[in-house]
């Protein structure tokens, strides 16, 4: 029963005396009007109303009822007000996992999103490994990588191109290797997230050079991956958008810049339903737009 419809049914018939002439004013039919009031009657198992020909009287049980139905009435539209009020305008909290790289990237721009939209708050959860959404109670997440689950709704955001890097301090100390397995005689840096080892594969017109390297340290983290390229420890290998500056700024040196290496894909990942809350649309929307510079690096 649409419990709403029928008590503003009831609480107008019992104002107005006439179920036709709630019939005139809400535009339903009189019989739709007469259905209301006994699925009312049905459901409190009692009398609203007594019927004559002539009249309609409210009886005790109806009189009863109708400074509840008033309250209910009150409630019910409000609730919806509020959340109509929400579907409307881009408000609330979006929490949003994302590695450490592309989270300290989209930190770097959230400025933009919040100024346009004032009642979102953003909560970043950022690390390099992925959980559960529904566990860590994320409306988003974004992943590096091919996406195995088939229960999350995807969408791609571009695709991430990767560089060798080492300090020009460490470049100075050590030489600079002039092919991918001058790397073994170097420390390399591993990003544990995607395992132990320093593993490389690198293409060059049509040669392929797949290195393993080792090193000192490692770490399952890239921000500290680049602190310790930074401070001169090894040779790294990290997002182009996390290093470019440093490479514009000539700290870094990038190492086999005539070679490539396989693009890594990237998504905004979350459970459903397909119809997000505005305030996550406008949240996807976002990162689909400032992606569009990650995808540049990747050209």
């Amino acid at each position: 029963m649409d419990l709403l419809s029928a008590l503003h049914s009831f609480v107008r018939v019992a104002a107005t005396g006439s179920f036709s002439a709630v019939s005139r004013e809400t535009g339903a039919s009189q019989p739709t009007i007469s259905r209301h009031i006994a699925l009312l009657e049905q459901h409190y198992g009692t009398t609203l109303f007594a019927r004559t020909t002539r009249s309609l009287m409210m009886t005790e049980d109806g009189r009863s009822l109708l400074p509840h139905a008033y309250e209910v009435i009150e409630i019910l539209e409000t609730v919806e007000t509020e959340l109509g009020r929400r579907r409307a305008s881009v408000s609330g909290l979006v929490r949003i996992g994302v590695t450490t790289a592309f989270g300290l990237y989209v930190a770097s721009r959230l400025g933009e999103l919040l100024e346009r939209h004032p009642d979102l708050s953003i909560e970043l959860v950022v690390r390099d490994g992925f959980g559960d959404l529904v566990e860590d109670g994320l409306d988003l997440a974004v992943r590096i990588g091919e996406i195995a689950e088939g229960s999350l709704i995807v969408r791609r955001l571009g695709s991430i191109q990767r560089k060798v890097i080492a300090s020009r301090a460490y470049i100075a100390r050590r030489g600079r290797p002039e092919h991918p397995r001058d790397l073994v005689t170097h420390p390399c840096i591993a990003h544990t997230y995607s395992g132990l080892r320093f593993d490389l594969l690198l293409e060059r017109d049509g040669e392929q050079s797949a290195i393993t390297a080792s090193g000192p340290f490692r770490a399952n983290n890239t921000e500290a991956v680049l602190t310790a390229v930074r401070a001169g420890a090894g040779i790294g290998v990290l997002p182009s958008f996390q290093v470019q500056d440093g490479l514009d700024s000539g700290e870094f040196v990038e190492l086999f810049n005539d070679w490539s290496m396989p693009l890594l894909p990237f998504y905004a990942v979350h459970t459903g339903p397909r119809t997000l809350p505005l305030r996550t649309r406008a949240v996807l929307d976002f990162l689909v737009e400032i992606s569009s510079v990650l995808r540049h690096h990747a050209d």
